[in-house]
This record gives structure tokens, sequence and C-alpha cells, in this order.
């Protein structure tokens, strides 16, 4: 679905990866939870953003956690929402950090 050439993608590709629905994803950036690129007025999705955005999914359907409770935690800053990711998550949230 991704290629390697092009390292971003259209907001319609990565809902349709995600499973969800586009709103969700403008959403999400309304709540600062990812920080998507523009180009004018398209949006653009990274891998690391990609990744982030599939464990905050992960959290949020598989872990129980409400949308709430990962926005605080990410706002502390919370070693609790580290403690659980995988490695290459643990980096694209410390990307998204210093994005922010």
């Amino acid at each position: 679905m991704f290629n390697e050439v092009d390292k971003s993608y259209p907001i319609e590709l990565v809902a349709e990866f995600l499973g969800i629905n586009s709103r969700t994803l403008y959403y999400y950036e309304k709540f600062n939870l990812v920080c998507p690129l523009r180009r004018g007025r398209k949006r653009y999705y990274s891998k690391e953003d990609i990744n982030w955005l599939e464990y905050v999914r992960e959290l949020m359907y598989e872990q129980g956690m409400n949308l709430r409770s990962i926005i605080i935690l990410i706002k502390r800053r919370d070693a609790v929402i580290l403690d659980r990711c995988p490695e290459d998550v643990v980096l694209c949230y410390k990307n998204y950090l210093a994005r922010k």
C-alpha cells in the first residue's frame, strides 16, 4: 500500500490503512495527537505518524484507554505511555513531541 519513494501519505490513504474515517484523523489533529505535514490545504502523514496513530488506536481499542486519558499522558510526557510502547513507537513518540 505504501511505497518507499514517497515518505508521506494523503489522509484518505492513511484513514483506509488504519481502518478509520478521515474525520477521525481531523479529530486527532484537533487534539494534537498527530501533526501531519501540510501542503496547502492537504494533509500528509509520515510513516512515523502512521506508526504513532496505530499505537494510539491500540491504546484505545485493545487497552481500553479513552482519548482523554491518552491526551493527558501525552501532555504530561508520562513514562506510562512509553513503558508499553514497542521501541519503534517510542522513537515516533519522541519525534512527535519534538515537532509539537
